[in-house]
């Protein structure tokens, strides 16, 4: 017994664009980084891998904009998926190194992290101490200078912060009586 089928070519076009899909998706992911900015990738990116390392789950949204009077802010959700905004002014996000930009990053995620755990905590230490489980204190000492610098301000470390680690003090002790 002999089948007869005919495939139009609108059905051969769809086969075709299926089998691409299927064993070709490097070629999707490339067409998607192209859609992209590469600020905005290199900010995704940079997302997706603190949220693993902090251990959030929550979905966030980045969007860089041409102005931010914080410089940086997260939003917290206002939809049912619990979606969070970080935002990042474009300038702002220019200025920072990659390091700079992690840490900063890291300390806006803390927030996300608390509203998730304890929401009524929500403080900038406490946003910085959660921050640091990912990045080095260095570098968030790096960004509040850049933030303090251009809001022409002065803020205490320590407040924000907390402590610098004993450790680092004994340190300096001991390679100041070298």
């Amino acid at each position: 017994m002999r089948c007869r089928c005919r495939v139009s070519r609108n059905s051969a076009l769809a086969v075709l664009a299926l089998f691409v899909c299927a064993f070709a998706p490097g070629a999707l992911a490339a067409e998607r980084a192209n859609a992209t900015s590469a600020p905005e990738g290199r900010l995704r990116a940079i997302v997706s891998d603190l949220k693993l390392r902090l251990g959030i789950t929550s979905p966030i949204v980045v969007s860089i904009v041409a102005s931010n009077a914080l410089m940086m802010s997260v939003e917290a959700p206002t939809d049912t998926r619990k979606t969070f905004l970080l935002s990042v002014e474009a300038s702002f996000l220019e200025a920072l190194s990659d390091d700079e930009l992690e840490a900063a990053v890291a300390h806006e995620l803390g927030h996300v992290w608390i509203f998730t755990h304890h929401p009524f905590l929500q403080t900038e230490e406490l946003a910085n101490q959660i921050a640091m489980r990912a990045v080095k204190r260095e570098s968030l000492e790096r960004v509040y200078a850049k933030v303090w610098q251009r809001g022409g301000t002065k803020g205490d470390l320590a407040r924000f912060l907390g402590d610098a680690p004993a450790a680092s003090a004994a340190g300096l002790a001991t390679d100041s009586s070298r």
